[in-house]
């Protein structure tokens, strides 16, 4: 190949001559990828999303709205047995950052709250699975279905 046409002309032509080395020969040290190591983040879920991010203003809509029939059907109360529903606001907040978002599968919603910064802000910890998601709004956690 000549100057005109080579990839990199400015590298030498590669020849067993210049790769010799005086001394013993070893394997070059280098820091390789390890995909399999656990790593442990801390994570603040109020600083993943901006100040203008449109979860924030799907969220502050769903506070607004009278969600009292939904609490009213939540079978576990203070005091009582059985386990804590997830809050409605959280589930609203879901479907309609979802709608919002072009997603419209309980199933994405799902793994989108595991991977996706605006859908994990949204439930603050809280894990949703589609189940839950699929009977919303008509079950919230504290019927038998």
């Amino acid at each position: 190949m000549d100057e005109q046409t080579s990839l990199f002309p400015s590298l030498p032509e590669s020849s067993a001559a210049c790769c010799q080395t005086p001394g013993p020969t070893a394997a070059p040290r280098v820091l390789t990828a390890e995909r399999d190591q656990i790593a442990l983040r801390a994570v603040d879920l109020e600083s993943t999303v901006g100040p203008e991010h449109a979860v924030r203003n799907v969220w502050a809509f769903v506070e607004r709205l009278d969600l009292s029939a939904l609490y009213a059907e939540i079978g576990s109360v203070e005091g009582g047995s059985g386990r804590a529903a997830i809050d409605p606001k959280i589930l609203m907040a879901l479907w309609l950052y979802a709608t919002v978002d072009g997603v419209g599968s309980a199933r994405e919603i799902e793994r989108l709250t595991e991977t996706h910064d605006a859908y994990r802000w949204i439930c603050g910890g809280v894990n949703v699975n589609h189940h839950t998601l699929v009977g919303f709004p008509l079950c919230t956690g504290g019927c038998a279905r």
